[in-house]
């Protein structure tokens, strides 16, 4: 089944993410950085949602500790939805590991497509092809 961690200090915000989410998995919701990074690494996610500034642990070290070598969830695709529309945040974020940046406030719709999209794409990628007809027949030897 599909995991999605939410993670932002805002209830409000969190709650309302996850209940929008919630039509693609199973969602789990954490309140700060702290939190999140122990569920990141005690669980493998297919997804997280994730508030740059936080008190304490920001989404910033969420994203360093997530590009970490050997991390649980180094290949989990990260949407940053934030406030912070300078430059500097959004580069610094890509470069860590975010695959999408969302300004708040987001549209819900944008968000689910969004993720949406991005779960297929994973699960296509981990599903190998089936092989084609051609191959699947054995060779047969050269009449000479």
């Amino acid at each position: 089944m599909t995991c999605i961690l939410v993670i932002d200090d805002d209830a409000a915000i969190r709650g309302m993410f996850a209940r929008a989410l919630r039509s693609l998995g199973e969602v789990e919701e954490a309140n700060g950085g702290a939190p999140a990074l122990r569920r990141l690494a005690a669980r493998k996610f297919d997804l997280v949602v994730l508030d740059l500034h936080m008190p304490l642990v920001d989404g910033f070290s969420v994203l360093e500790s997530l590009s970490a070598k050997g991390a649980l969830n180094r290949e989990t695709p990260v949407f940053v939805v934030t406030a912070d529309e300078s430059q500097q945040a959004r580069i610094r974020a890509l470069r860590s590991h975010a695959i999408f940046l969302l300004s708040k406030p987001v549209h819900l719709a944008t968000l689910v497509s969004l993720a949406e999209s991005s779960l297929q794409k994973a699960a296509s990628r981990a599903t190998p092809a089936p092989p084609s007809p051609d191959r699947a027949q054995p060779d047969r030897p050269k009449r000479a």
